[in-house]
């Protein structure tokens, strides 16, 4: 039966590591959604559920592990902490969300009359950015990129598109997040699972574009997480109607996505083996 496991996970790499991805986060979130919804009684630890979130990494190295060892996790580990891509790709990251949201913002305000959820209500709000912006990294940003870009998005790249690749870990990085639709005190909680998709589709493609552009530098896309949840906004609520800040980003969102792939033929190109990424994480 272990060699049967180990085959299918040697055949079926990112299979298997999405796998148990989601057997890992929600073995935790599930039942947790569940006691709140009052589906099951059970006396649940709330901060389990809460530092849940590291679960895509540790299943990262765990698959890495098994299937390529030593030399797989010290790629793995290369990757995150690649950071020598050059500057600008810093001040891309941590300002470009800031940039895609803020005019969607000022636009809805000025539209409506209605004030929009800036991350900053005060000037002196922006002295704690750059906490927010490690305290991010280190949770979301870590616990999430280490296994959707750092292991799944070469390995994909392999067999698809940079394109496709992207919509395919677009939909699985969606799907992960359901249990968060029924959990008490999620930023998800009672939010629409479509409109979560709609985001993530253009934001994995900008995602995959950066990744590619720093040699596969997991670091790049923790700050690029944690930049784009701390520059919000969240997902509506259907009742707050449809022309939200939300919305407006995401149409900003899509529209730079688009130019990427007009811009970038290479996107609809399938790299078998020469996917920037590829030497330094895929070895699975």
């Amino acid at each position: 039966m272990r060699r049967r496991m180990g085959r299918l996970a040697s055949r079926y790499p990112v299979g298997m590591y999405f796998l148990a991805a989601f057997v890992l986060t929600w073995a935790v979130w599930v039942p947790r959604a569940l006691v709140q919804q009052g589906l099951l009684d059970w006396d649940w630890p709330v901060l389990l559920g809460k530092a849940w979130t590291y679960s895509p990494a540790l299943a990262a190295v765990a698959v890495t592990a098994a299937l390529a060892g030593r030399l797989g996790l010290r790629r793995l580990g290369g990757a995150l902490v690649r950071w020598r891509v050059g500057w600008s790709w810093y001040a891309l990251v941590l300002l470009g969300p800031f940039a895609l949201s803020a005019p969607a913002m000022l636009l809805h305000e000025r539209l409506t009359g209605q004030p929009a959820p800036w991350p900053a209500q005060h000037p002196g709000d922006l002295l704690v950015f750059p906490l927010l912006i490690l305290i991010l990294a280190l949770t979301d940003g870590i616990g999430e990129e280490v296994g959707w870009r750092g292991y799944a998005l070469p390995r994909l790249q392999k067999w698809l598109t940079p394109t496709m690749a992207s919509v395919l870990l677009a939909v699985v990085w969606a799907a992960w997040h359901l249990p968060l639709l029924w959990t008490h005190g999620a930023s998800l909680e009672g939010r629409s699972f479509l409109l979560l998709l709609v985001q993530l589709i253009p934001t994995a493609i900008l995602f995959t574009w950066v990744f590619n552009h720093t040699r596969g530098s997991v670091l790049i896309a923790i700050l690029l997480h944690a930049s784009q949840n701390l520059a919000g906004p969240l997902v509506p609520l259907l009742e707050e109607g449809l022309f939200t800040p939300y919305l407006l980003t995401v149409a900003f969102k899509w529209a730079l996505a688009i130019v990427v792939l007009v811009a970038a033929p290479s996107f609809q190109l399938r790299h078998a083996s020469s996917t920037p990424a590829s030497g330094a994480v895929a070895a699975a």
